[in-house]
């Protein structure tokens, strides 16, 4: 029986045909993600296998399988050959549908290719797109969920389904496999900001053991900005005259990218807790850097990783629950809610592109004059004492 093999910490498949022996080496890591693949790839060689014993066909065609194995391309006839270069594999027309894509930002473009690279390329890239089918896009869909949550695997799909979307309407493809695969049902998004007393801890945790980062800290809460959005933000963005903070770029995988919405290039309001802030960062560090409003210890802007492993060591060391660095978006709309703040003005200021975002997302936050029911309470009594005088 054909099965997955490993040696010297690399994958390879080792089955015999025909009396003899093959192993071949897929390159890969031994790793539980790219053994989920290599199972994939064997069952596509017991198929080929079983339906040869079978008789439903003259031999397996173990060049479809391991495109890369010299010692299975004579087995390919040249008229197939010939038919192939008229079909792209997956893979180039992965390659030639992103250069095509010249409006995107580099980030996006990496974005993209990097899913595509560990989700698709060794299972389904060696493939004409004529051939895969949906049984094919299947079990990568059911490996995304093992690992990802259904909103991002719904927004990485995005350009998959597009590519087929596209194949299909070019006539290189009969059938769209993606047409009968829906989206998956987004989950319920689940918050968990600090609370006053827990930022609080969190501020004099920074104070006490990188008291550096304890102005950017104290911004992320204060504003809800994004952490991109702060990396990237410049002295010239801050306008001291009408105290307003310009959100205008984000920084993403190592480069400046504009916001991906209208409503994220938004003017926040600079509070007097803002203004102290800014203030104090600008006389430490900006005689350091003339650029970057927030800056490493060594003066260039923010390293978000290495701030991340301080923000975490912060949480340890103050006994914290531990959570992301985005929930400190949240602490600012949780608490600004729960002060009374107009829910409009918070929604503007987190940069939301409506109303019914911000209310469906922190809606628990909102405070009532009468939570306890009692004033819709005394109107029912109304209509029913009402209908009892009626009926005297």
């Amino acid at each position: 029986m054909p099965a997955v093999r490993s040696k010297n910490g690399k994958l390879y498949i080792d089955f015999y045909y025909n009396g003899k022996r093959f192993k071949v080496y897929l390159k890969l890591k031994d790793n539980q993600q790219n053994r989920k693949f290599a199972n994939l790839k064997l069952k596509e060689l017991e198929k080929e296998l079983m339906e040869a014993s079978l008789g439903l066909k003259n031999e397996p065609d173990l060049h479809k399988i391991f495109p890369n194995e010299k010692k299975f391309q004579k087995q390919v006839e040249p008229e197939n050959k010939k038919e192939e270069t008229k079909i792209p594999t997956f893979n180039e027309y992965f390659n030639k549908f992103l250069e095509r894509k010249v409006h995107l930002a580099k980030s996006t473009i990496r974005t993209w290719t990097s899913f595509y690279n560990v989700y698709f390329k060794n299972y389904l890239g060696h493939k004409l797109v004529s051939e895969i089918k949906e049984e094919d896009l299947l079990p990568v869909i059911h490996i995304l969920k093992q690992r990802l949550k259904p909103s991002v695997i719904n927004k990485k799909l995005t350009v998959i389904r597009s590519i087929f979307k596209e194949l299909h309407e070019d006539g290189i493809i009969d059938k769209n496999p993606f047409s009968k695969i829906k989206k998956l049902k987004n989950e319920t998004r689940e918050i968990n900001p600090f609370t006053e007393e827990e930022l609080k801890t969190l501020l004099e945790g920074f104070k006490k053991y990188f008291p550096h980062y304890y102005n950017f800290v104290a911004f992320l809460a204060f504003t809800g900005c994004r952490p991109n959005e702060a990396v990237a933000l410049k002295w010239k963005y801050i306008d001291w005259d009408n105290r307003k903070i310009l959100i205008r770029e984000g920084f993403v995988l190592g480069e400046f990218t504009s916001l991906k919405t209208a409503s994220s290039k938004r003017d926040i309001d600079m509070t007097n807790n803002l203004y102290i802030i800014l203030k104090d960062q600008f006389n430490k560090t900006y005689p350091i850097n003339q650029e970057f409003v927030f800056i490493n210890n060594l003066g260039r802007r923010i390293c978000w990783e290495n701030f991340r492993q301080k923000y975490h060591k912060v949480i340890k060391r103050t006994g914290l629950n531990p959570r992301p660095i985005y929930q400190l978006r949240h602490t600012f709309a949780s608490l600004a809610l729960k002060a009374g703040e107009d829910p409009t003005w918070v929604s503007k200021t987190l940069g939301h592109s409506s109303l019914k975002m911000t209310l469906e997302v922190y809606n628990r936050y909102i405070p009532s004059l009468n939570k306890d029911g009692k004033q819709i309470n005394s109107v029912f009594s109304k209509i029913i004492n009402s209908k009892e005088d009626k009926n005297e």
